[in-house]
């Protein structure tokens, strides 16, 4: 009866350290559990983390910095239909907010391109401006140009009949009287043309000097875009940083930036190299070309999260 039971037990311990083994070959990520908790609770395979530090020079409050992970987080289980991770207050795998010079010139190259941004929405306005008081320059020349043509035809009638009667000995007072009507009629028709072509001129002097400001002011953009392209390019620093204890984030642009930073070193701890074949995917080394709005992870990212949780992949590797 004994043997028996000292043989179930060996056979229980013996299931339970299986179960253990098991759930670390095919869950390499529980690895950063507490050892206690992976006791106690054999079948919890989720990842368990928390927010560390936070550098208050961030902005970001502990609650947001927990809303944001958890939404990272969320990516793959949405991706995948397993969930991975759980926020835990207790955890030891912690994710805290370092800040130094990455986030510094994160903050000065944001603001420049804020100021550029802006710069060329105005210039896209005042271009908008510019064609509309262009096309309304070309509609007064056009006016211009028949008033003109009008005066003369007009003018030219005018001398014509005069030389008649001339010719045939002069008018008579009537007549000299209507003549001199027109005279009037037309000289006055003559000023109005002359100031009306001064106003239209002037018109065209201010449009002129506006295009060439707008154009000016191109060139200060094309300028502008050169200096931030030169000063920032050769600065590729990593955004965040899985070193196998903690996850580190130096630097973000914006709270939808952070959630993918959150969600690319998330997949760090579960152990995933980098993705070089596809801009888009979550785990490719540069966070640029991605949805950073609504992510979805592509069939890249997937695939390498099946590689690595399979039975034939049990080796724990770490991608910084």
């Amino acid at each position: 009866m004994r043997a028996a039971m000292k043989t179930g037990l060996w056979t229980l311990l013996f299931l339970w350290f299986a179960l253990l083994l098991f759930q670390q070959i095919r869950y390499p990520q529980i690895r950063l559990n507490p050892i206690s908790s992976r006791i106690l609770h054999p079948f919890d395979t989720r990842l368990h983390y928390r927010i560390g530090q936070i550098d208050p020079r961030f902005g970001l409050s502990m609650s947001e910095a927990q809303q944001l992970s958890e939404q990272a987080d969320h990516i793959w289980q949405q991706g995948t239909g397993h969930i991975w991770f759980v926020y835990d207050p207790h955890a030891r795998l912690q994710i805290n907010f370092v800040y130094d010079e990455r986030q510094n010139q994160t903050n000065q190259r944001v603001q420049q391109l804020q100021q550029i941004q802006q710069t060329q929405a105005q210039q896209q306005q005042q271009q908008q401006f510019l064609d509309a008081k262009k096309q309304s320059i070309a509609q007064s020349q056009m006016m211009l140009d028949r008033k003109q043509a009008e005066f003369q035809v007009a003018l030219a009638q005018y001398n014509q009949t005069v030389e008649q009667i001339n010719q045939q000995g002069g008018a008579n007072p009537q007549l000299k009287s209507i003549f001199n009507q027109q005279k009037i009629y037309l000289e006055q028709q003559k000023q109005q043309l002359n100031q009306a072509i001064i106003a239209h001129n002037q018109v065209v002097s201010t449009s002129n000097q506006q295009v060439d400001h707008y154009n000016q002011t191109n060139q200060q953009i094309r300028q502008s875009i050169d200096r931030y392209n030169q000063h920032y390019a050769a600065r590729q620093f990593d955004k965040g940083i899985f070193n196998g204890r903690e996850i580190n984030v130096y630097e973000f642009e914006n709270q939808d930036d952070l959630r993918l930073v959150l969600a690319h070193e998330l997949g760090h701890a579960l152990g995933l190299k980098h993705l070089y074949n596809n801009p888009k995917a979550l785990m490719y080394p540069t966070l640029k070309q991605q949805n950073l709005e609504d992510f979805q992870l592509t069939t890249d990212d997937i695939a390498l999260l099946d590689e690595n949780t399979s039975l034939n992949n049990f080796l724990t590797k770490f991608r910084l």
